[in-house]
């Protein structure tokens, strides 16, 4: 009997998620994947998502019964060189949350970011419809057996375990990554996928590019999201950002106008003095009606010549007589663009919607020619290198964004997980005379937001069908949220509250929000959403109240 016991103690440890299976490392020092012992699923989609994802992986703050990794021990993070489209985390399980499976010790997560959200659905509807090819796109290919410079991977810096109060620091591994050649990549067709909008959004405009036949995919349909199961998980909240000389630009004519309290000093970082564009403004921009700044007035004069004619603004100007338009936008299939056709454009909701503007709508043309000069980018980091970029006049941030124009006035497309400081190039502007902050998509005052949706097909072959749940059922819980809900913008100044920050809200149709509708940081629930007790999030719905009338009006307060 008492070899019994030792026999089913030894066969429990093997089988369970001990740290007993240690890893081992290649001869340049990257640890090698073993499958015996280690769980690998394949996310890709939304990259607006992607610094939530890595926090929610390595945050030792997060509960332990909701981590996935265990924060303690060594996290890996393995990336292509230009760490902008794909990555993948390597660690051990999170002993702690029993919605986990438990046959293996480690976990992979690979996530691909590029082409954005719609490569979270177009992909698993291809699949769900048969078409294994169409479903099947480039990842990340892990390699511990040869160096980056030969196709593998290299070591840039190794990793230092976490603690119950700290998060540690991540070991980061460079690999070889090139979406053109069969040798550095991977195809894999995904678990699952992430957008920043429902699935059903991806048609016309918003389907993106097949890149193995350059033809778009095919219109996500009813009949499509039918097949898959989605899951809502979080309201993200979206901005408007603009070059910082645009933006003080507007704070000074705006003071003019009486938007912006005549107090405030043109420089002065505070909500209060934050100047705003409204919703046909920023339409107008996206659509290409406006491509020139001179096209928005201070009083008779336009602009760019008003701000030319002060005299004090010349740090702020683009170059002399440069008054031309300029779009930092993200390329189609991109679920932060879908969003943004949806809230300014009803499109694709509408079937006489205006398109919006793209850099092939005026191929060949040159500034002044009546068009707007329109960057699409296929993620929120070429976002950033085109607004930085454009509004310091260089072209040395990398290789994503070209710059030949030097420095303009520029707007952008971006998440509120894009944190800004006093020393980043771009700020986000009120919209409406209301600023981007959760506290105001709670109280129905804030427009720009949409919930982001994890799906999956549920006949896809998965390693593990309980990890893939349990990551989105901890990417979805309000309390992890709290935790991850870091990302400040500059109008949060050194006295704001920490509650003023974050881009994430938990949902409604899984969470019961404050009582009253109430914003509460330390559990983030929007009262408001575009589901209904019977149908799933619909970005073209205009949100409402879910139904729960414990939670009343989240504008209630009048």
């Amino acid at each position: 009997m008492k070899n019994l016991v030792l026999g089913v103690a030894i066969a429990a440890a093997l089988s369970s998620a001990g740290a007993q299976a240690a890893w081992t490392f290649g001869p340049t020092g990257v640890p090698v994947i073993n499958s015996a012992t280690t769980y690998t699923v394949h996310l890709s989609g939304a990259s607006a998502a992607e610094k939530f994802l890595e926090k929610l992986f390595t945050d030792a703050t997060i509960a332990d019964s909701e981590q996935i990794c265990d924060t303690t021990k060594p996290i890996w993070k393995f990336q292509d060189p230009a760490a902008t489209e794909q990555y993948a985390y390597l660690c051990e399980r999170a002993p702690s949350n029993t919605s986990l499976p438990t046959g293996k010790a480690n976990i992979l997560i690979y996530k691909r970011s590029a082409g954005g959200s719609a490569f979270g659905v177009s992909p698993i509807v291809a699949e769900a419809n048969g078409d294994t090819a169409g479903a099947s796109i480039e990842f990340l290919k892990i390699s511990s057996s040869t160096t980056f410079a030969n196709g593998g991977c290299d070591v840039v810096s190794n990793p230092v375990a976490g603690t119950s109060s700290s998060n540690g620091t991540l070991g980061v591994v460079k690999c070889a990554y090139d979406p053109a050649n069969p040798a550095r990549h991977e195809k894999k067709i995904p678990d699952f996928g992430v957008s920043d909008v429902d699935p059903g959004q991806f048609k016309g405009v918003n389907a993106p590019i097949d890149p193995a036949t350059g033809s778009p995919y095919p219109d996500v349909s009813t009949d499509d999201v039918s097949k898959l199961t989605v899951k809502a998980a979080a309201a993200v909240a979206f901005g408007v950002p603009v070059t910082k000389g645009l933006y003080f630009t507007l704070q000074a004519a705006q003071k003019v106008t009486g938007q912006v309290p005549s107090t405030c000093a043109v420089g002065d970082e505070t909500e209060a003095c934050m100047p705003s564009l409204t919703s046909s403004q920023v339409a107008s921009i996206h659509s290409g009606q406006l491509a020139d700044w001179n096209q928005l007035k201070v009083g008779n004069q336009g602009l760019y010549d008003w701000a030319v004619a002060q005299g004090s603004l010349t740090a702020y100007l683009p170059a002399a007589g440069k008054s031309f338009l300029h779009t930092c936008r993200r390329e189609n299939g991109s679920g932060t663009q879908a969003q943004s056709n949806v809230k300014f454009l009803s499109n694709p909701c509408n079937a006489s919607a205006v398109a919006p503007a793209s850099d092939a709508a005026a191929v060949g043309a040159a500034e002044g020619d009546g068009y707007p000069m329109v960057h699409e980018n296929s993620t929120s980091g070429r976002v950033d290198e085109c607004l930085n970029e454009l509004n310091d006049g260089v072209n040395n941030l990398g290789t994503a964004f070209n710059n030949t124009y030097g420095k303009r006035w520029a707007v952008g497309i971006q998440s509120l997980e894009k944190s800004t400081t006093t020393s980043s190039k771009y700020r986000f502007v009120k919209v409406d005379g209301v600023a981007p902050k959760l506290a105001n998509v709670v109280n129905g005052r804030y427009k720009d937001w949409a919930e982001n949706t994890f799906q999956y097909w549920p006949s896809h072959a998965f390693e593990s069908l309980p990890l893939v749940d349990a990551l989105i059922k901890s990417a979805a819980s309000p309390t992890v949220m709290s935790k991850l809900n870091t990302f400040s913008q500059t109008f949060h100044n050194a006295s704001a509250p920490v509650s003023e920050k974050g881009a994430f809200l938990a949902v409604p149709t899984n969470y019961a929000p404050e009582a009253n509708g109430v914003y509460s940081f330390s559990r983030p629930v929007n009262p408001y959403t575009h589901a209904t007790t019977s149908a799933g999030a619909d970005a073209c719905r205009l949100p409402s109240v879910y139904n729960d009338s414990a939670s009343a009006l989240g504008d209630s307060q009048l």
